[in-house]
């Protein structure tokens, strides 16, 4: 009998050398634990709705364990990571690999965390335990494609679960046959529906958090002896034919099994710039672009006639419909999905941030005006999911303006520096820290792989960030 994905997966979780990791390799997951860390925070700010209910939350829940990220709450880990995994997606702003669809940053990072400040690994188990799950949650990524986006499902909860499983399961020492069970039974936890992207409604953040959630409960019932079936992926009634079928073309079980120790995606993961559905950036970028256009021909905005934009299937149904919902949306979750208010908001503000999609912008006429014009229709050239292309065309003072842009901001293509992603630690964690915030993100950067977990908790709570807090709580 040929050996299983969930076996293969497992085999490489446990087997993986922290020295056989190439350094790029982990250079790139402590930049990713600084960027979720500060978008966790983000996520916790007072002016966010997402803030206000998380910590009600923590408060209900409050122990001894993990720290619940932009608070001064402490909760048990596996209710830590569904916290933080919730507020690494309240705002749009994890990250995310471009075929794969996963977003190991909302899921991974935040069960790894929890697990390891409870038990004080160093972080170079960290580390390590993130790159075995950002590896496997990109590689099931790949099995599928974006045929869970075409049926509706969201990738953070349906595979996030197996990759945060295998992370955590290396983390704590588990055996092979341990993470094999622990996946099976995150085979039972799959879930995660994109409804509430069309509605506006905010259980979305949700998905983050409980992919992170259900893998730290998986190693725990697999570890208490509750078994798995290894044929979770390929099985009959395993999790691509439950969730997929009926299947159009055959599954990547090849990719999604190829390469553990040898080809590396996590590097090719994307920092994301906007607090929005990536699926903006683009748009936001050529937005940015035109502008630069019409200031140098003397077009205003108010002559602008016509917006014309092109993107992939099934990326443009989901920020476009419902129609007349996405060009008027009624709350901040609804406008992040939004294509016409994020071009328009673009246009208007000159830029897109963390103020644009909060409550009270939300009516500026404005804006309103420039996404009614907002047109969309399908880009045949498009090679989403590997990218997010952009093309968007204005007309204005009888003259038509164009801007292709070829790949997301973020992406391998068009990365972020690591001097881009603390100036976006800053703006995330500033409310918080305040003028501390980027050396907070720079101090968290240089730690030491061979220090612990609470060398990091400590950057985030030294005694001038931790007066800092205290004041603005």
């Amino acid at each position: 009998m040929s050996k299983t994905l969930a076996t293969s997966m497992a085999e490489f979780a446990v087997g993986v050398d922290y020295n056989a990791i190439p350094a790029e390799v982990r250079r790139a997951a402590l930049w990713h634990i600084v960027d979720s860390i500060g978008v966790c925070i983000a996520g916790a700010s007072p002016h966010e709705d997402s803030g206000q209910i998380i910590r009600k939350l923590a408060a209900k829940w409050r122990s001894e364990g993990a720290t619940v990220y932009g608070t001064n709450a402490k909760v048990r880990p596996e209710l830590a990571a569904l916290l933080n995994g919730s507020l690494a997606q309240a705002l749009e702003m994890d990250d995310k690999h471009g075929s794969s669809l996963a977003r190991p940053g909302s899921t991974v990072i935040p069960a790894v965390l929890a697990v390891a400040e409870e038990r004080n690994a160093s972080l170079r188990e960290v580390i390590t335990a993130i790159a075995v799950g950002y590896e496997i949650m990109i590689r099931l990524g790949f099995v599928g494609g974006d045929r869970f986006l075409e049926r509706g499902y969201h990738t953070s909860s349906l595979i996030g679960s197996f990759g945060a499983a295998a992370a955590v399961g290396r983390l704590v020492g588990t055996s092979t046959r341990q993470i094999v069970d622990a996946m099976g039974i995150g085979g039972t936890f799959a879930s995660g529906i994109q409804e509430s992207t069309r509605t506006g409604s905010t259980s979305k953040i949700l998905h983050g958090g409980w992919g992170a959630h259900a893998g730290i409960l998986a190693i725990d019932l697999a570890t208490a002896g509750i078994t798995g079936p290894d044929s979770v992926f390929e099985g009959k009634f395993g999790f691509f034919q439950t969730h997929l079928t009926p299947i159009t073309g055959d599954l990547d079980f090849a990719k999604g099994g190829a390469g553990f120790g040898t080809r590396w995606y996590l590097p090719e993961t994307a920092f994301k710039p906007y607090p929005c559905c990536q699926l903006l950036h683009a748009f936001i970028e050529a937005s940015k672009r035109l502008l630069k256009e019409f200031e140098q021909d003397g077009v205003s905005l108010s002559s602008i006639t016509g917006i014309s934009c092109q993107l992939a299937e099934p990326g443009l149904t989901l920020v476009t419909e419902p129609n007349e919902r996405k060009k008027a949306p009624q709350t901040p979750h609804e406008a992040r999905f939004s294509l016409a208010f994020g071009v328009a908001s673009a246009l208007v503000h000159g830029d897109v941030g963390l103020e644009t999609f909060r409550a009270d912008r939300l009516g500026d006429r404005e804006v309103l005006n420039l996404a009614a014009l907002v047109r969309a229709s399908v880009d045949p050239e498009s090679d989403y999911p590997a990218h997010c292309p952009a093309i968007l065309e204005i007309t204005a003072g009888g003259k038509t303006y164009r801007s292709h842009v070829p790949h997301h901001p973020g992406c391998p293509e068009a990365p972020l520096s690591n001097d881009d992603v603390l100036d976006k630690f800053a703006r995330n964690s500033g409310w918080l820290f305040g003028d501390l915030a980027r050396t907070v993100g720079a101090q968290i950067a240089a730690t030491p792989e061979t220090d612990t977990m609470q060398t990091v908790i400590a950057r985030l709570a030294n005694p001038a960030v931790k007066a800092f807090a205290d004041n603005k709580a």
